[in-house]
């Protein structure tokens, strides 16, 4: 007999199958870097563009494996967005070192009104390269990522063969303490090969909506990023490297999604503080600052990937095992589409059994995230994320 409970139950397995098919074909289709060179005799070039704010503990790292690229077509440029920590030094000493392929551009002060930070950087950094340099093609890039000496050229490889406007990776994530484990892999791979289509967002058939991007490594063409505007069309977008891929797209380029595999890593955040704070910033903007909107997600998650767990212990306690198919099914389908995310993109496999937590950490990020974009608290290394409105033109920055 149907009851309203056992409907409900079997609508639940219903899309966790759906988004398990989602990520198993967009495993098929996400195209890995690896598999791509640069044709013989075509070598543009490439200008790498890393905004650098306090990132003494990260920099040179970056710096080095840049460096070290065996794409020889390749020049480097670093702004350094008013540091208050040792990354200008760091920067200086390594420019000094580096025959000239590293160049330093110096912020003196904070973003002009309308401007986010990083958007403002990147313009800055990226204005002050085209009047020395015309390159094919340009690589934003964070500070707290490291390449292995083929990423490049093999990226560009992918870009070319793929036409795309913009290539973009989600480097594999180094993950240490618990609070790393849990939600970096949820709130990054997860979150977007189970809901996001590939096969949608990579071709050029769809409109921007089908676009996503990680600001962790773009690889812009350098006439598609210029078609639009750049840095400058998403000045006041917290969600940058979405707005950028969308815009890209919007401009009649393809936007691609690739896999680094190794060859492009980072740690994003060092423990409980910088994940809770790192995440909380931009969480809300997902669901377009809207509470609402916000509400029916949480609703869908905890549909989706708590009830089942609370229905699993509910049926062990009251010790009615004809309760536990189903909700251990669910269990299982979300453990699943994990494991298989986990192996591809090199996180511990042991941590997908956590899902129902992973889960409940990020709800809470995200009422975090909502509370301090209502009360005016989000900020991001010294700056707030509240943008001021301006009449001043681009120009200005």
């Amino acid at each position: 007999m149907l009851t309203p409970l056992l409907v409900y139950q079997l609508v639940v397995v219903a899309f966790l199958l759906a988004f398990l098919g989602i990520v198993v074909v967009n495993l098929l289709v996400l195209p890995p870097i690896d598999r791509y060179s640069t044709p013989d005799g075509d070598r543009p070039s490439v200008a790498a563009l890393v905004p650098a704010r306090n990132e003494e503990t990260n920099i040179e790292a970056c710096l080095h494996s840049l460096l070290l690229q065996s794409y020889a077509n390749l020049e480097i440029w670093l702004y350094d967005d008013a540091s208050t920590d040792g990354t200008g030094e760091i920067a200086a000493r390594i420019a000094a070192r580096s025959g000239g392929r590293l160049h330093i551009v110096t912020g003196t002060g904070d973003p002009p009104p309308s401007w986010l930070g990083k958007a403002s950087a990147c313009y800055c950094l990226y204005t002050t390269m085209r009047k020395h340099s015309t390159p094919d093609y340009v690589l934003f890039t964070d500070a707290d990522v490291q390449f292995d000496p083929g990423a490049v050229g093999h990226a560009l490889g992918c870009a070319q063969t793929k036409q795309a406007g913009i290539l973009s990776i989600f480097p594999m994530q180094l993950t240490v303490t618990w609070a790393e484990r849990l939600v970096v892999p949820v709130l990054l791979h997860w979150a977007v090969y189970t809901f996001l289509p590939l096969s949608l967002a990579n071709s050029s058939r769809t409109g921007p909506a089908f676009a996503a991007a990680n600001g962790q490594f773009m690889l812009f063409k350098r006439e598609a990023y210029e078609a639009f505007g750049g840095h400058a069309a998403v000045r006041s977008q917290i969600l940058e490297d979405v707005a950028l891929a969308r815009a890209t797209k919007a401009a009649g380029y393809r936007a691609i999604l690739a896999d680094g595999g190794k060859l492009v890593r980072t740690r994003m955040y060092r423990g409980a503080q910088e994940v809770w704070n790192g995440y909380s910033k931009n969480a809300f903007a997902f669901f377009g600052y809207s509470s609402l909107f916000l509400a029916l997600g949480i609703l869908v998650l905890v549909a989706l990937y708590i009830a089942p767990a609370a229905f699993t212990l509910y049926s062990i306690i009251t010790l009615q095992p004809t309760g536990l198919l189903l909700p251990i099914l669910q269990y299982v389908l979300a453990v699943i589409s994990r494991l298989l995310l986990a192996s591809r993109f090199h996180y511990r496999l042991l941590d997908a059994f956590l899902h129902p937590v992973a889960i409940l950490y990020m709800i809470a990020i995200e009422l975090n995230s909502m509370r301090w974009a209502l009360t005016g608290q989000s900020a991001w290394k010294g700056r707030s994320l509240r943008v001021k409105s301006s009449k001043s033109k681009v120009d200005s920055a």
